[in-house]
């Protein structure tokens, strides 16, 4: 080997180098997590299945199992008109803030289904944040201010701790309805 070959590598070496970081703009070389939002087809009309799918990345969360059986249990309720079994997915102070006779008449027409879990994040005190959507059908008095149709898309974002995990007390802003 002469002794211009391993100062003749290393720019070798040192221009590849920046080649290659130009061409990726400083992004990482390993493979990107599939995106959130996995495409995902409505339903031709109605509310679809009330089955409460996960994720790939939701599937991840450690917690996966627990809150995907809560909230099925949570729209079985909704879709059954069943405040008590309803109760029991949601913190005592949320099923206070809706009584048993408000509830039958919120959801006395509602349907629930293609429900989905997009991603479960942690929240501090051993809580978590869900991102769930659904399509719901309801009577078109029923339907929300925001979105008059009788089948609406919802994005909700929910709070929820325990054990089991509980749907917490949500604001305004939590859940956003549109026309689908």
């Amino acid at each position: 080997m002469t002794r211009w070959a391993p100062p003749v590598l290393l720019i070798v070496a040192l221009l590849g180098g920046v080649v290659l970081a130009f061409a990726t703009r400083g992004e990482p070389l390993t493979p990107r997590p599939a995106p959130l939002r996995e495409a995902r087809a409505l339903p031709a009309e109605g509310a679809g299945s009330a089955v409460v799918e996960l994720s790939a990345d939701a599937r991840t969360h450690p917690t996966a199992a627990l809150v995907r059986e809560q909230l099925q249990a949570h729209y079985d309720a909704i879709n059954a008109r069943d405040w008590a079994a309803w109760a029991d997915t949601v913190a005592p102070e949320r099923s206070a803030a809706l009584p048993e006779e408000d509830f039958a008449a919120a959801y006395a027409t509602t349907r629930d289904g293609t429900i989905r879990i997009d991603r479960i994040d942690d929240l501090p005190g051993r809580r978590v944040l869900v991102r769930v959507r659904f399509v719901s059908t309801q009577s078109l008095d029923a339907a929300p201010e925001a979105a008059r149709s009788e089948r609406v898309c919802w994005r909700s974002s929910l709070p929820m701790s325990g054990e089991p995990p509980r749907i917490e007390q949500t604001g305004a802003g939590s859940s956003l309805p549109t026309p689908c």
